[in-house]
């Protein structure tokens, strides 16, 4: 008999759904923490559900910190001995870098990638914006102004372009002289160097999309 503790009969029925999806709303101070961790060890103690195989995300390390802490004292004093790092809990942000850095050989990024943040990018496209200034028609595109101001539109173009997952040739071949021009932009970046612009979490969509079946088998999320 699994032992739920002082869970009340609505967090025992959430612990134990392990049938299909499950959506749980709760506000603060319910015990939405207690309830992940005693899930998560219900899941490996009465599922046989393996470390690997969960996923927590968190909005921050705090949390996930925390989570990975009750979990792992809960396990202890139950005597189940599993590598908790083995379980994927963390930021949305931690958890696509992570996924990726397992998965490489199956994205777009050389081994050598680097994680750039917003100001990065910007900065990178900006010393390199003589790459971009001769593509044609990059004038009809762009608005007038400096090179900081300018690759700051380039930077959004490519977020937007790589979010949508937009196929470069279709670009390329568009009948609108602009839009040519975006394909060109984005050639720029998939070929050689790529500029060193990363987005890890548009990156773990194009592994997614493109490994469905591979990262199904090999990630069960949960919780």
């Amino acid at each position: 008999m699994f032992n739920y503790g002082n869970a009340n009969e609505a967090q025992k029925e959430a612990i134990s759904a392990t049938d299909g999806l499950v959506l749980i709303t709760a506000g603060p101070g319910t015990g939405k923490t207690f309830t992940l961790v005693k899930r998560a060890v219900y899941l490996i103690q009465e599922c046989g559900i393996k470390p690997e195989q969960i996923m927590m995300a968190t909005f921050t390390e705090k949390a996930a910190k925390e989570l990975i802490t009750r979990i792992t004292n809960e396990l202890a004093e139950r005597n189940i001995s599993v590598n908790v790092n083995e379980m994927y809990i963390g930021t949305f942000h931690s958890l696509c870098l992570r996924i990726i850095k397992e998965n490489l050989e199956f994205t777009r990024l050389k081994r050598n990638y680097r994680l750039l943040d917003t100001f990065d990018q910007k900065y990178l496209v900006f010393r390199n914006f003589h790459r971009f200034k001769n593509i044609e028609g990059i004038d009809e595109l762009l608005s007038k102004g400096g090179s900081w101001k300018r690759s700051d539109e380039i930077c959004t173009y490519i977020n937007h372009l790589s979010e949508e997952m937009v196929d470069i040739e279709a670009l390329q071949s568009d009948d609108n002289p602009e839009i040519r021009t975006l394909g060109r932009v984005l050639s720029l970046l998939k070929r050689g160097e790529r500029v060193g612009i990363v987005v890890h979490c548009l990156e773990l969509l194009y592994l997614e999309v493109q490994n469905q079946k591979y990262l199904f088998y090999r990630l069960q999320c949960v919780a």
